[in-house]
Parts: structure tokens; sequence; C-alpha cells
């Protein structure tokens, strides 16, 4: 019986008859931090929080391997009674050997715990965090700076009250995250093993009684600590996914995790039936999570959008009303301003009309009838000129360059109505080519002047001829008239003002065949067409 107790206690740490019994006992007890280290995947969601647990058990499981290491390479009677001095030196070696590693591992385990708490605070950022890195970083240097001559009178100090002020900070910080707690009773527990765990500790490394001793410190620490944390996921200070009776319990969403036969083996609090639910489905290993998602908010929002996009179509169609508007105005504007210029254009020959219109009556009544078909067929010569040119000017307007197609319409027309004024006239113009708006205006106006200087001298014969040469349009006119026309007749001041401006030239040339009157204009473009 008494060698079944001293076994026990040597598994626990607390003999030092069996050597080697507590070296695997030691071993046994790092096997179970092992386990539970892996047990944690199941465990915690979290990645950071439970790396961080993770690296807090796997660095007391070094601790404890080599204080099992320890007893079971050292202890060796035979070489103790053979060699006492190397026996001697290996124990020292190996015991200062654990001496230094149980300061890392307490210059440790306040960073690590540190960075347990922030990752539990900040589930969801903490990756991107490098201050539980750095507080790491910072003990790990102060533990190494002891080795240095320069700095080993004062890194061990430094180094302990660093140790203090980090346990301060992961007890304040196991505080901070009992006061979210729905139930804080429950941190009672792991509040209680910290500050037996700082007791310890203190009495161990600074007060030092008699049965200090007598516990082994790397066995009963490394309890304490995994006992604490262990409690942390049971009280809930840290997000554990293993408490479902209080998730279930404390959930407003009316959700069930049921079995492969449909049965409830957990549900959550009776909640009020969703008015707009949806019940969802999500496979899981034994059976399915079902839940109902509340959709009134939502429905809410795509109401308050159907009324925010009827308003919106609502003002694009009264914008498109108004640009439509807006449109017809601006065309009614821009035709209104082409009527101007027309009228301006016009206004001599529009002034010619009316004058002459106004005689035909006099000379009917007074029994001139043939002075009266005369005035009527300069009247039709007039008018035609006015229908050809506006024709012509409002084509320029949607063109830059005129096809010599439509000018020689436009000239063929008014020597057809001048036939019945008794003038021949003939033109002929290549049916191919464009030219620039102001020449084909221009050329047009020089016809048609040539035309009406016969108009008061009937019969007369007029031979014209348009044709491309190179880069300018050349007109011939031949008049054979009685009396012929003058000068001022063929080019008066106006349209000879216009063909100088443009970089054209006139002649007027006579013999015993007639008047030769010929014109040269410039046939490319030179300016941009003013858009509407």
């Amino acid at each position: 019986m008494n060698r079944t107790l001293e076994f026990a206690r040597a598994l626990l740490g607390q003999s030092t008859a069996w050597p080697a019994s507590q070296a695997a006992g030691f071993l046994l007890f790092g096997l179970v931090l092992a386990l539970w280290s892996w047990s944690l995947h199941r465990r915690i969601i979290f990645p950071a929080l439970r790396r961080g647990l993770r690296l807090t058990a796997w660095l007391i499981f070094l601790w404890i391997a080599l204080r099992g290491a320890q007893f079971l390479s050292a202890y060796s009677v035979a070489l103790a009674q053979a060699h006492w001095d190397a026996y001697k030196a290996r124990q020292v070696m190996l015991l200062r050997t654990s001496w230094e590693t149980s300061w890392l591992v307490f210059a440790m385990l306040p960073s690590l715990g540190l960075q347990v708490i922030w990752h539990s605070l900040h589930p969801f950022t903490a990756r991107s965090s490098a201050l539980p890195t750095l507080h790491g970083a910072l003990s790990a240097s102060l533990w190494a700076a002891r080795y240095l001559p320069a700095l080993r009178p004062y890194a061990g100090r430094v180094l302990s009250v660093w140790i203090a002020l980090s346990a301060l900070g992961f007890a304040a910080g196991l505080l901070y995250c009992a006061a979210s707690l729905p139930v804080r009773r429950k941190a009672a527990v792991p509040l209680a093993l910290t500050a037996l765990l700082a007791v310890y500790c203190d009495l161990f490394f600074r007060v030092r009684p008699a049965w200090i001793g007598q516990s082994n410190f790397v066995f009963t620490s490394s309890l304490l600590v995994f006992a604490l944390l262990e409690s942390c996921l049971r009280s809930g200070l840290l997000p554990c996914n293993s408490l479902h009776e209080e998730l279930f319990a404390r959930s407003p969403i009316r959700m069930q995790i049921i079995d492969r036969e449909g049965g409830a083996v957990w549900s959550s609090a009776p909640a009020a039936p969703c008015q707009e639910g949806l019940i969802r489905t999500a496979s899981v290993a034994g059976g399915a999570v079902r839940w109902e998602e509340d959709l009134s908010e939502l429905r809410a929002m795509q109401s308050r959008l159907k009324e925010a996009s009827a308003e919106l179509e609502k003002e694009n169609r009264l914008l498109a009303r108004q640009n439509q508007i807006r449109g017809r105005l601006l065309s009614l504007r821009w035709q209104n301003r082409l009527c101007a210029e027309v009228e301006d254009q016009m206004r001599d020959r529009i002034e010619a009309a009316r004058r002459l219109f106004a005689t035909i009556p006099a000379l009917a009544a007074s029994g001139r009838e043939a002075e009266a078909r005369l005035a009527l067929s300069q009247l039709g010569v007039l008018i035609c000129a006015v229908k050809r040119k506006s024709h012509l000017f409002l084509k320029g307007r949607q063109d830059a360059l005129i096809p010599l197609a439509e000018l020689t319409l436009a000239v063929q027309e008014s020597f057809r109505c001048a036939r019945a004024a008794g003038i021949d006239g003939t033109f002929t113009c290549p049916r191919t080519g464009d030219v620039p708006v102001e020449t084909a205006l221009t050329a047009y106006d020089l016809c048609e002047q040539a035309l009406e200087s016969c108009l008061y001298s009937p019969p007369a014969s007029l031979l014209t001829r348009l044709s491309l040469n190179g880069s300018s349009l050349e007109l011939r006119a031949l008049i054979d008239c009685s009396p012929p026309p003058d000068d001022a007749a063929l080019l008066p001041p106006p349209l000879q003002n216009a063909v100088e401006k443009m970089g054209g030239s006139c002649r007027v040339e006579r013999d015993e065949d007639g008047v030769h009157f010929s014109c040269a204009l410039p046939a490319a473009p030179n300016e941009r067409r003013e858009q509407p």
C-alpha cells in the first residue's frame, strides 16, 4: 500500500524516490495537454484565437517534456558512483537549462495570454494587428538580454517587472471580458485561478516557505495554467462553440439542430414567429441545422427601394419630356433663324417680285395684255429663283458640299421658266463633282443674273456652261439680245464684291456675236461650315 501511494505521489511530482516515475508523470500530463490542444480545433472557430491557445499549450508541453527528460537522462546511480564530477556537471547543466527555460516560459506566458485576450475581443480583425506580436518579441528580447554581460545586472529585474505588468494586463483583460458576460458569476473560477497562480508564483520566487519546496513547481504551475484556460472556455470568457445549451437558450433566432430522422436535438428558446419569415436548412455532421430568417426588414427595404425607383422613373419621364420640349424649341428657333437668313438672302428678288406683281392688274385693266403676259413670265422667273436658291441655301446648311447635279437642276428649272418670257436658254454642266456651298450659291446667282438681264429685252438667247478645271469652277455665258445688257446689269456691285471676297474673278467682253461673260470661282472648301 505504501509503495502504491509513493508511486502515485511520484506521478504527481511529490516524491523523489522514483525519478523515472516522475518523468513518466510529466510526460503523461504533457500528452493530456497535447490532446487538449488538439481538441481546440473543434471547440474554437476563430483561427487566431485557436492559434494563440495552441501556442500556450505547446510552450507548456515543451517545458514539461524538458523537465521529464531531465529525470530520464540525468538519474544514473552507476555514473554518480563511478564519475561523480561528470554526473554533477550533467545535473548542473540540466538544472540550469530547466531554470532558464522556466524564465522563458514565464516571460512568454503573459504575452500569449494577452494575445488570447486580444484575439477574443477582436476575433475578425486580430489577424491584421501587430500589438500581440510586438509584445511577445519584447518579452523574448528582455529574456535574451540576461545573457549579455553589460545588461545582466539590470535585465533580470526589468524582466521580472515586465512579467508582473503583463500578468496584471492579462488579469485586467479577463475582468473586461467578464463584464460582458450575461451571467457574471461564471467568471469567478477563472479569476480565482488567476489570483491563485499569481500568489503561488510570488511565494515560490520571493518568499520561499518550506512547504513550497515540497511541491513541484513545473507540474503545479502547468496544471494551474491548464485549468485557467479550460475554465475561461467553460465560462464563456473566451468564445467557444461547445456551450450549446446557453447558445440556444439565449439566441433570439428560432433555430434547431435536428438528427437524420428529423427529431430536434437542440432548440432555441421559443420566440415569436416572424411575420415574414423564411425557413432555411444546412447540413451538418449527423443531421442538419434549421433556422428561421426574419425577412421583414429586407421586405421593408425592398419596398423603400421600389418607391425610390418609382420616384426616379417619374423624374426621368419628366426630364425626358422636358428635353423633348427643349429639342422642339431649339428646332423651331433654328428653323426661324434659317427662314430669317433665307429672307435676307432673297430680299431683293422678293421685293422685285412684289413690285412686278403689283403692276400686273393695272396692265390687264388697261388692255395691254401682251405686257401683262410678259410681266407674268418675269414674275415666274423671279419666283423660281427664290425657290431654287432657297433650296440650295437650306441644303448647304445640312451638308458642307453641294453636288453639281443639284446646281444643274436649279439652273435648268430657271431656264424653263424663262422660255415663257421669250428667252431661249441652254445650260450645260458636268453631272459629277461637289463644290462648296458659297461657290454653288454664287454660281447660281451669276447664272440667274445673266438670265434676268435678258428679261427686259426679249427675244434673247443665253448659252451657259459650267466646268470644273482643277480647283476652280469656271462659268462661261454668251448673251445675244437687243439691246445688250450693260456691265452693271450682268455683275452688280454686291455680286462682284461676293466674287472677289471668295477669291474669284469675272470678265465681260463684247463682239459682233454678243456679250461674252466668264467667271472663275474656287471649287475647294476653304473654311468650316457653320453648325446649327
